[in-house]
């Protein structure tokens, strides 16, 4: 029940972002759109003991429907694939590799010139280790979400509630909260700051909670004039995830530097953000589903 209640609260507090922004310099309609996003990088992970770096990569895709003036259906997936660790798997904290992946879809009200608000549902997986140690864990999740437009600025916030789909890694049920703030320099570029709580219930006689947060920055530009290519799409990112109380009562914390490139269809970046698809669902992997062990 606490945790039901949690869970409500901040979807409440999602769908109660105010909505008398100053509008928008020009009038919008809602627009067929998709975002293609992949990227490569580099991970490094601790569990307290030692230090150990994976290479990773992933993806997302996001495609958004008009349904008449102001509804509007969108679906998105995601997925990221992590390689072992440089050193011999025993020595290693990553029980690599680890593969991840998840969707959702989304329905929203919204007015293109001051905000959205709206709801999403979804599910994903994450496969972790090969041989004794593997697991695979699902999970399901729901929530509120909101988004406020205020000139080149996006504030979007999430809430909801998340549950294992099955209970081999010990988490049980839980709450999670995301906020992100978008800011375009341009109507081609964007600089995006988030951050995602997330708060899970472990089955006794494991431990009673375990709690992850994850910060992430981004920076989105076009290379122009490039040979052969010509313009390209291109971002730099940094996800830090700390986790308390994961493996078995160990904290473990990752740090993953990426580059990627980003294809918005049907407009520019802000077009596609106040009109199309403007909508994700938080990292989900990051809340010990990817747990390594020492």
């Amino acid at each position: 029940m606490k945790k039901a209640v949690l869970a409500t609260s901040v979807a409440v507090f999602a769908f109660a972002s105010p909505a008398g922004a100053a509008d928008f310099d020009r009038e919008l309609g809602l627009i067929v759109s998709g975002v293609v996003d992949s990227w490569a990088g580099v991970q490094f992970i601790d569990d307290g003991f030692n230090d150990d770096t994976v290479f990773t990569n992933g993806g997302e895709g996001l495609l958004s429907l008009p349904l008449g003036e102001n509804m509007s259906i969108q679906s998105d997936v995601k997925y990221e694939y992590n390689t072992n660790a440089t050193e011999n798997a025993v020595d290693n904290d990553v029980n690599g590799p680890r593969f991840s992946y998840q969707f959702a879809t989304h329905g929203s009200w919204r007015d293109p010139s001051r905000g959205l608000f709206g709801a999403f549902g979804g599910m994903g997986s994450t496969d972790t280790g090969v041989g004794f140690g593997s697991f695979r864990q699902d999970h399901r999740f729901v929530g509120g979400e909101a988004q406020v437009y205020i000139d080149n600025i996006t504030l979007y916030g999430q809430g909801g509630y998340v549950k294992t789909a099955n209970d081999f890694s010990g988490l049980d049920d839980g709450f999670f909260a995301r906020g992100v703030v978008r800011y375009f320099p341009t109507s081609d570029s964007r600089i995006q700051l988030e951050g995602t709580y997330i708060n899970m219930d472990f089955i006794t006689p494991f431990s009673s909670e375990m709690e992850a947060f994850s910060v992430k920055a981004r920076y989105d530009f076009t290379l122009t004039g490039m040979p052969v290519i010509g313009d390209t799409p291109i971002y730099f990112g940094y996800r830090g995830t700390f986790r308390d109380n994961c493996a078995f009562g160990a904290d473990l914390d990752d740090h993953t530097i990426m580059v990627g490139t980003s294809y918005s269809f049907s407009g520019d970046r802000l077009t596609v953000d106040r009109q199309g698809a403007t909508l994700d669902t938080p990292d989900f992997a990051i809340g010990c589903f990817d747990q390594t062990f020492g």
